[in-house]
């Protein structure tokens, strides 16, 4: 029975490193490919992970878990939602997604070797599209490229500090040139975001960063966790609202970053869709409702990975979705005050969620899967 387990537990992370890998190679080469495999995104994410699923839950295991339960009863609700409402169905996806990588996310463990392999091919992308520079001249939006570096940049430092930490004690001068690389990587993680001009990622940047700085018995501690993790999470609809607040000073806020007001368009965005949301709070209001700001062009866009989930789906899915993420992301705070790299992997997360605030980010492809890995690499290493 325990060679079965590992068995399995060895198919289900060659099938995660598969998914990231086809899904990256796909999305974040070339834009021709892009265009093509981004529609198909969150069906290939769906595949991959009803594959791992099976792998890494016993059926009757999971039709007797109150959580897996209210997490399929979740994806029901939301499909039935979106067919009351005569929704687009591709968004039904992204909530299944989201709902099955969260319920897997304390399932899944990954050998040592495998959370390395998936360090070193991410990060990759972090140094690939500083030398190769996307975001302007090469079809991708500059915001889509500001979160392919802060992913690519968390799973680089993840992995750095995963190698620093095994060549302590047999190797102490590395352990103190990447000691001394890691301030280097932040650095230059601040100056190609800056070049990007990407605020969503210097977000998950600031955040990342000082998660790093703080002590591992500090991330012991059950307020702090449970605060951060609060902040995380919820914070995301906070965060909207204040900002639809602000947007109302907008022409009295005189505050840039990278060259952008602070107010520049969200406000906008964000306000149409509460008050489209207000009327229909139960359902949601689908994927199809056309956007009332004139430069959006009626284009569909949240800018805010759990509001997505809330104003397209509506309470019951967004409420489901929140207990189910809080309830993976709990057990993380005993691994982050107990292990570095941990810490790395755990603080990476968090980065991830607050970049998540200004974009859809972790909540659609290959994102997802990313955010799947680092929950793992967390509780594996």
């Amino acid at each position: 029975m325990e060679n079965e387990r590992q068995t399995g537990s060895k198919i289900t992370e060659a099938v995660l490193v598969s998914a990231i890998v086809i899904l990256t190679a796909a999305m974040w080469n070339y834009y021709s490919w892009y265009s093509v495999a981004a529609p198909l995104g969150t069906l290939i994410s769906f595949a991959f992970l009803a594959v791992m699923f099976f792998l890494a839950v016993p059926v009757k295991a999971a039709l007797r878990d109150p959580v897996f339960l209210l997490a399929a009863l979740g994806a029901i609700i939301a499909g039935i939602n979106l067919l009351l409402i005569d929704s687009g169905w591709g968004a039904w996806l992204t909530a299944a997604d989201l709902l099955i990588m969260l319920y897997l996310a304390g399932k899944i463990r990954l050998s040592r070797a495998g959370a390395a392999i998936l360090c070193a091919y991410v990060g990759f992308y972090f140094f690939y599209w500083t030398f190769d520079v996307k975001g302007y001249f090469k079809g991708y939006n500059t915001n889509y490229g500001g979160l392919v570096l802060i992913t690519g940049f968390v799973f680089a430092v993840t992995g750095i500090i995963m190698m620093r930490e095994k060549l302590k004690e047999s190797e102490p001068a590395g352990a103190r040139f990447l000691s001394a690389f890691l301030v280097f990587m932040f650095i230059w993680g601040y100056n190609i975001i800056a070049w990007y001009r990407a605020r969503c990622a210097l977000i998950g940047l600031a955040v990342f960063a000082v998660l790093l700085l703080i002590p591992m018995k500090i991330w012991k501690n059950r307020l702090f966790y449970g605060l951060l993790t609060a902040a995380a999470t919820a914070g995301a609809i906070a965060v909207s609202l204040v900002y639809v607040w602000l947007g109302r000073f907008a022409d009295r806020l005189d505050i840039r970053i990278f060259y952008k007001d602070i107010i520049s368009g969200r406000d906008a965005i964000w306000a149409d869709l509460w008050s489209a949301f207000l009327k229909m709070p139960v359902t949601g209001i689908g994927s199809s409702y056309i956007i009332k700001v004139d430069w959006m062009n009626g284009m569909f866009e949240v800018h805010n990975g759990l509001l997505d989930i809330l104003i397209v789906h509506g309470l019951f899915v967004f409420a489901v979705t929140l207990f189910v993420m809080i309830r993976s992301l709990m057990p993380l705070r005993e691994c982050a005050g107990e292990n570095i790299t941990a810490k790395a992997a755990v603080a990476a997360t968090f980065a991830i969620l607050a970049a998540s605030f200004m974009e859809n980010f972790f909540i659609v492809p290959p994102f997802l899967l990313c955010t799947l890995a680092l929950i793992a690499i967390a509780r594996s290493v």
